[in-house]
């Protein structure tokens, strides 16, 4: 009886390992973030200190960063309402349309994400080695060893 439940144990582990292995190849598969602005973010146009968005890790700030750019497009918007303006030019940031500053925004969010993910499986994995026992430890190892073979 304690050698099944031992076999259990292996089955799970092994299940849990596949798991931790698909989503791993899932976050290699993601491709190459494909910027639609220069990624350099100014509160004030033209102005030094630009926040580049292809390195910012907080997503906070990234948020903070699409709540201003919200802002401004309403207050663009409005006014041209209010002045009543046909036809006025489409609002832009830095050259950039509020459609692009997002979707770089979204892109740099899930790559942050995406590492956070990568952190996590990184320790299930570790978990999951501590507890594999001699014998699965010795089957996984003949089988990538007969896969190599191959």
């Amino acid at each position: 009886m304690a050698k099944q439940k031992k076999t259990d144990t292996d089955q799970a582990t092994q299940t849990l390992i596949a798991e931790v292995k698909t989503r791993k190849a899932e976050i290699a598969r993601s491709e190459r973030p494909n910027y639609k602005t220069n990624c350099a973010f100014s509160y004030d146009e033209g102005k030094a200190g630009a926040t580049n968005l292809q390195v910012e890790a907080s997503v906070g700030k990234l948020i903070q960063i699409a709540a201003f750019l919200i802002q401004r497009e309403d207050a663009y918007n409005t006014a041209a309402s209010r002045l009543a303006v046909d036809n006025p030019p489409k609002f832009e940031w830095g050259g950039y349309s509020t459609a692009d500053w997002f979707s770089d925004i979204r892109t740099r969010i899930g790559k942050i994400q995406i590492a956070d993910k990568r952190k996590k499986l990184e320790i299930l994995e570790t978990r999951l080695n501590a507890i594999i026992s001699p014998e699965l430890r010795a089957k996984m190892e003949l089988e990538a060893i007969a896969s190599e073979l191959q």
